[in-house]
């Protein structure tokens, strides 16, 4: 059930009805129920599928794993126990993880073909049907799991609290990525949420709102450009595969922002927070801070359980480049099972690493030619510099064949076309004058709203509530009839869904 479809928005309307009209100790109830059939929703004539079983089976393992381990002391002889237990619970929740998306990749680099007894040749083509947001829901369950460990909280006693921490609807899918202690205490306190507030009320409708302008307006009618380009490279020189890279990293920004906005709007009308997934990353002055930016959910997540676990900055500055690139190793792993999303990551991990190197020297030359570092020319190079690296980046991550990477790569920079900015050129690849017009107008509005966010350093939704009622009201009503007039529908654009559903 897409974000993007009739099916949700009739789902969600029943979800918000019925949550305020219950009794509030049935509200928490009601959320699970919702939750699960969420989940386990396919179709009216398609029955549920025994991936939903999976994500039963995590809920299982997470709630009684926590809830012994949070039984043995800390410390003394028993605290062996513990770590075994958690060794267990991992293994179990990993073990699913890397079943299903890892276990063709294993195999067919560790041999593409398997020789039966008879001599022949078996190939090892096939697929596993991969459980629904697999990825989000084990790293949300082994993050709780191992901050129970560390004693950072108590094991939360009552699976249906669990449960929920689990399966919340709004992030299941594709996140943001929950932790126990900032969930848990919300869901426990949902009887207390008021019926009527207008600005938690209109905050979230606002959220949705630019999360389906985000996704149907840009995200999708911007595919168009980039699958045409992409998909006929050998077609095309330096100008125009220049831009579709760049309208590449405006889709897939676009694309995944929208459902974690959509995401946090829902949970927020619900009178629950969930983390903001994105803050201005492409107005970034390095790589780094382009990661505390993207994708907030995942990059504390492997900060916390993957690098701090490793050591750090702690140590040498060799163990620390090699934690850090260690890191961004597994973010790419984590996007998928293929070399293309390793390299990306690493590709990540080693600009870190440079720049982490010759920040000293860089220091001593702004010294000496007393650059004005706090000018917004020096400020703009930097910016510009860090979105190319991201924008190249991206082709890795887009083009699964490394060599056909390359070769488009190659050709961004040795297949000059000048003149296609000046003969119409841009309008033949993918979209008309006026949808790219659209388009232009549409991504103006996307930069004036990072811009402001990054400003004030608070969601859109925050930034909303703090303007006047008719303003505020405005923008929504402004927002919602150009989703209508302006979102791109129907089969033959093929907006099939979120990109990180992939994942």
């Amino acid at each position: 059930m897409l974000f993007n479809s009739i099916q949700f928005a009739l789902f969600f309307a029943v979800v918000l009805i019925v949550f305020y009209v219950l009794p509030p100790r049935v509200r928490v109830w009601w959320i699970l129920l919702a939750s699960l059939f969420f989940y386990c929703y396919k179709s009216p004539d398609e029955p549920v599928g025994e991936q939903s079983y999976y994500l039963f089976a995590a809920i299982l393992v997470t709630w009684i794993t926590a809830v012994v381990i949070d039984l043995i002391p800390a410390q003394g002889k028993l605290k062996i126990l513990r770590g075994i237990l958690l060794a267990e619970g991992l293994i179990a929740d990993f073990g699913m993880l890397i079943y299903f998306k890892y276990t063709k990749f294993f195999i067919e680099l560790i041999n593409p073909r398997i020789v039966d007894n008879g001599g022949q040749a078996i190939s090892t083509d096939f697929n596993l049907l991969m459980p629904l947001g697999i990825s989000f829901f084990i790293f949300t369950s082994t993050g709780y799991l191992i901050d129970v460990y560390r004693c950072k909280y108590h094991a939360e006693k009552n699976p249906l609290y669990v449960a929920l921490f689990t399966s919340f609807f709004p992030c299941i899918m594709s996140g943001p990525i929950e932790r126990g202690d900032h969930l848990i205490p919300q869901l426990k306190k949902l009887h207390k949420v008021k019926v009527i507030d207008v600005n938690r009320m209109s905050s979230g409708l606002f959220l949705i709102i630019w999360g389906l302008f985000a996704k149907m307006v840009i995200a999708d009618r911007i595919a168009m450009i980039v699958d045409n380009v992409y998909g006929h490279y050998y077609n095309y020189g330096s100008v125009e595969l220049i831009f579709a890279s760049i309208c590449y990293s405006i889709q897939i920004y676009c694309d995944f922002m929208s459902y974690s906005t959509i995401a946090l709007g829902c949970a927020k009308m619900m009178g629950i927070e969930v983390f903001d997934n994105f803050n201005a990353p492409y107005l970034s002055l390095s790589v780094k801070e382009f990661w505390r930016r993207w994708h907030i959910s995942l990059s504390s997540w492997l900060r916390d359980y993957v690098y701090f676990p490793l050591g750090g900055s702690r140590c040498s500055k060799i163990r620390k480049h090699l934690n850090v690139l260690i890191t961004f190793l597994v973010s790419g792993f984590w996007h998928g099972a293929g070399i293309n999303f390793i390299i990306w990551g690493g590709m990540h991990g080693v600009v870190q690493m440079i720049d982490d190197v010759t920040s000293p020297l860089r220091k001593k030359i702004n010294d000496i030619t007393h650059a004005k570092t706090d000018s917004f020319g020096y400020k703009f190079g930097k910016g510009l510099l860090t979105f190319a690296f991201v924008d190249i980046a991206w082709v890795y991550f887009r083009i699964t064949d490394f060599h056909l990477a390359n070769e488009i790569v190659r050709r961004m920079f040795m297949r000059p076309d000048l003149w296609v900015l000046f003969n119409d050129g841009i309008y033949e690849l993918g979209l008309d004058r006026k949808e790219f017009n659209i388009l232009f107008i549409a991504v103006l509005v996307l930069i004036v709203m990072d811009i402001a966010k990054k400003d004030k350093d608070k969601s859109v939704g925050d930034i909303m509530i703090a303007q006047p009622w008719w303003f505020r009201w405005a923008v929504i009503i402004s927002l919602f009839f150009a989703v209508l007039t302006f979102g791109i529908y129907g089969p033959a654009f093929d907006p099939a869904g979120f990109i990180y559903l992939n994942f």
